[in-house]
C-alpha cells in the first residue's frame, strides 16, 4: 500500500550509481528512511534526486515498525529554499536545524508541530540572516521534545539562580547548589537573560557577543541531552 505525506529531506546518501537513500521528516508519519531507486537517473520520478533540506510531497510504501528501509516511489519538490543555498553561513545553519530534528526524533514517530517549526525555520533562513530565528528554533525544539531547561529558578532548591546551568539538575543553579553539582556549565549573565527573553518570545536581534553566549548555553544543553555533539554545530557562526 502506498501513502503520501509532505516531508522535508533531513539527510541523504548515494546508494548506487542510480539510487539514493534519504531520510524524510514527514508531517503526518514522522521520520522515514527509505531508498529512492533510480533517483539519480536523468529521467526519473524523483527529478534530479532528493535535495537536502528541500520540502516536497513524498509517496512511499506503507512503513512497518522495525522493517528497516522503506521504498520511496515518488518525490515532487514544492520548495527548495534556494535563497539559503546562496549563503554558506545560512546553508550551514539550515543543515544544523535539519540535523537536530534528525537526532531528536525516532522513526515513524509523528511530530506535526515540529515539522511546522522546521518548515518555518527554513523559510526564515531563506528570508533573512537574523540569528534569532536559529536560536528560537532550538528553544522550541527542546520544548517540543520535553527537554526545555528551567531558566528562572534553581533546579535543586528553586532559589534565585546564579550563573551556572546543569542538564542533570534540569536547568539553572543557585550559587550554593552549584558548588555541590559536578555536571554543570558556567554561563554569562547577559546570555542567560537574553535566552530568557527568547523563551518568552520577547527577543530582538542580539548583538554578536550575546548571540554567541546564547548559543553556548543551547549547545551545552543539546550536547548533554544527546550525549554527543551534532556534526554541524561547528559550522555555526
Amino acid at each position: 500500500m502506498l501513502v503520501k505525506d509532505i516531508g522535508i529531506c533531513l539527510a541523504r546518501s548515494e546508494y548506487s550509481e542510480t539510487s539514493q537513500i534519504a531520510t524524510i521528516f514527514g508531517r503526518e508519519h514522522g521520520k522515514i528512511r527509505g531508498i529512492a531507486k533510480g533517483a539519480r537517473r536523468t529521467k526519473s520520478k524523483f527529478g534530479q534526486g532528493i535535495e537536502l533540506l528541500s520540502r516536497g510531497q513524498v509517496v512511499f510504501s506503507q512503513p512497518r515498525s522495525g522493517s528497516g528501509l522503506i521504498t520511496l516511489t515518488e518525490w515532487t519538490v514544492q520548495e527548495s529554499y534556494q535563497q539559503i543555498r546562496r549563503s554558506l553561513g545560512q546553508l550551514y545553519r539550515g543543515y544544523y536545524l535539519g540535523e537536530l530534528v534528525d537526532l531528536f526524533t525516532e522513526e515513524l514517530d509523528p511530530h506535526p508541530q515540529l515539522f511546522d517549526l522546521l518548515e518555518k525555520g527554513l523559510a526564515d533562513l531563506a528570508a533573512n540572516e537574523n540569528r534569532v530565528g536559529v536560536l528560537a528554533f532550538q528553544v522550541e525544539l527542546l520544548r517540543e521534545v520535553g527537554l526545555s531547561p528551567e531558566l528562572h529558578r534553581c533546579g535543586r532548591c528553586e532559589k534565585e539562580p546564579s550563573n551556572y546551568v546543569s542538564f542533570t539538575e534540569g536547568g539553572v543553579l543557585c550559587r550554593a547548589c552549584a558548588g555541590a553539582v559536578n555536571e554543570k556549565s558556567r554561563v554569562k549573565p547577559a546570555g542567560l537573560q537574553a535566552l530568557r527573553r527568547i523563551t518568552s518570545s520577547q527577543a530582538a536581534e542580539p548583538g554578536e557577543q550575546t548571540a554567541e553566549q546564547i548559543q553556548q548555553i543551547l549547545s551545552y544543553w543539546i550536547r548533554a541531552a544527546l550525549n554527543r555533539e551534532p556534526k554541524t554545530s561547528g559550522f555555526l557562526t
